[in-house]
């Protein structure tokens, strides 16, 4: 039994479809001047090899091929597709395959024209649209997987009261039966507010908090907040103007703010970075500067009241924003990011050791993507959504988004998506810029999203939580 996953590209051409096996185990495809002209696939039936049909013709440009080993399998394809010339609907521009244990076709970059992918487990077959010299569209058929390692599930949560509403590029953290969200935008660059709003888990209804002390002098967004014990930390976030805020603590007993470190004594002021804590420390990663992109990690030690500026990853390693950031195990771990284009990296900091190391994953991967939803829950990594590509209009526009869950074993280095094709399920809609946390919800701990970007560039104001059993 497999899932049909529709084609994506134009509506020209022949309708071609090589139905669903065991695997694919080799695939041609043929560059021509608009574009892919030419695509084949061998799969493998129970002890059989079959051979597909030829789809559109192979040009002068030649033919590439990719084999899949024999304990192998695909697990996404990566496209791009646009209107090339004189052609009256889109046509497949290019094609990259990845396997479960990590081998490509051919290196992935950005491409022009609008990206997709074909994904959601083990692919078993293609179909879509040609003509003599043109791949139009390309769909795939995924095989229904096999009971998953991780059990869990998405519900969307109840809200009442004054909340935060329409809202994207803020940040939220769980203290005790408690959400706080802080920060965001309605409209691209102009930050809505400085209120710190606060849901109860119980009542399932939101307030605005009292605040006393050091409050916030910027509305900001790009902002991120973590907490510790009962206290939150906030660090970063850009107003209209791009003034950065500082770094703040907020005392949830007290309803107390408290200026830290003020911006020009605390690390470089930046916005849409990352955080993450242990039970010591504020970790701040990455993000983008008045005049660039970072890749330090500094540490905030709550005992001491002391930044330290940790080891800086060598040339392997990329600036960027927009990555993960979560601490599992004692180890500091940061997941995809953008550099200029999406990235899917992963990395993780050893702070007994002052120490960097890049990790090979496996698995039902994730493409390339930034600005997602993330959160720890024992030794996974889970992840929602985000951008997979970067819209032509830079943080006005919504990019290219994307949706699926993905936890990260971070002691196997082994993948897998966890909302499954055939569930029922009210998992959340695509978007990225959302605001997550992880958090315990009915006993359950998860992932905790709130809004987020839309396709549209609307915005979201649900919030959702994918609970672990």
């Amino acid at each position: 039994m497999a899932q049909k996953l529709e084609a994506k590209g134009g509506e020209m051409g022949d309708v071609w479809d090589d139905g669903a096996y065991d695997s694919v185990r080799k695939v041609y495809v043929g560059k021509g001047q608009d574009g892919i002209a030419f695509v084949k696939f061998e799969y493998v039936n129970g002890s059989q090899v079959v051979v597909g049909d030829e789809h559109g013709k192979e040009t002068t440009l030649g033919v590439e091929e990719f084999e899949v080993d024999a304990d192998d399998y695909i697990v996404y394809v990566e496209g791009y597709r646009e209107k090339v010339g004189d052609q009256t609907s889109e046509v497949i521009t290019f094609l990259t395959f990845k396997t479960y244990k990590g081998k490509t076709s051919q290196p992935i970059v950005q491409r022009p024209g609008i990206k997709f992918l074909l994904q959601g487990g083990k692919i078993v077959g293609f179909h879509g649209r040609s003509s003599d010299d043109v791949l139009h569209s390309l769909g795939a058929y995924v095989s229904v997987p096999s009971p998953r390692k991780l059990l869990g599930k998405w519900k969307k949560v109840e809200q009442k009261g004054e909340g935060p509403g329409l809202r994207c590029s803020h940040a939220i953290a769980h203290v005790g039966n408690k959400i706080y969200s802080f920060g965001g935008e309605f409209k691209p660059n102009q930050p809505i507010d400085k209120k710190l709003y606060v849901f109860d888990l119980e009542t399932r209804t939101w307030s605005i908090s009292p605040a006393t002390g050091d409050v916030p002098n910027l509305s900001c967004l790009g902002v991120r907040m973590v907490s510790i014990g009962s206290t939150l930390y906030v660090f970063g976030g850009r107003d209209a103007s791009r003034k950065y805020n500082g770094f703040y603590s907020f005392d949830t007993t007290k309803n107390e703010w408290k200026l830290v470190t003020p911006v020009e004594e605390g690390p470089t002021p930046r916005s849409f970075h990352s955080m993450a804590a242990d039970e010591n420390n504020v970790y701040v990663f990455g993000g983008v500067s008045a005049t660039e992109r970072l890749k330090t990690l500094d540490a905030y030690n709550i005992v001491d009241h002391k930044w330290v500026q940790c080891s800086t990853p060598g040339d392997y390693f990329s600036i960027r924003g927009g990555a993960g950031l979560e601490v599992v195990q004692g180890k500091v771990w940061v997941v995809y990011g953008f550099n200029g284009c999406e990235v899917d990296d992963v990395h993780y900091y050893d702070p007994s050791q002052d120490k960097w190391t890049q990790v090979e994953t496996f698995g039902e991967r994730p493409s390339e993507r930034s600005v997602f939803a993330s959160a720890a829950v024992g030794k996974h990594i889970l992840m929602f959504g985000g951008e997979i590509a970067m819209d032509p209009l830079a943080h006005v526009g919504p990019g290219q988004l994307a949706d699926g869950t993905f936890a990260l074993d971070t002691e196997t280095l082994t993948w897998e998506r966890l909302d499954k094709f055939g569930e029922e399920n009210e998992t959340p809609s695509i978007r990225g810029w959302s605001a997550s946390t992880s958090g315990i919800i009915d006993g359950k701990k998860g992932l905790v999203m709130h809004g987020g970007k839309a396709p549209t560039n609307d915005r979201f104001d649900d919030l959702f939580f994918y609970g672990i059993d």
